[in-house]
């Protein structure tokens, strides 16, 4: 019995919850931002210095 309540109730709780806030919050904020920071940023920086030494 302990077992089987324990089990249903925080599962059912914790996903719910930050899969929805989780999913939304970080995907918008996380694309846009890696996405133009890290790529142009990088490869810029990276190609010119090698080439150069």
């Amino acid at each position: 019995k302990r077992v089987e309540e324990a089990k249903p109730r925080p599962a059912e709780e914790e996903k719910p919850e930050p899969i929805e806030e989780e999913k939304q919050k970080p995907a918008e904020q996380e694309q846009p931002k890696l996405v133009e920071e890290e790529k142009p940023k990088p490869i810029e920086q990276e190609q010119p210095k090698p080439i150069e030494e």
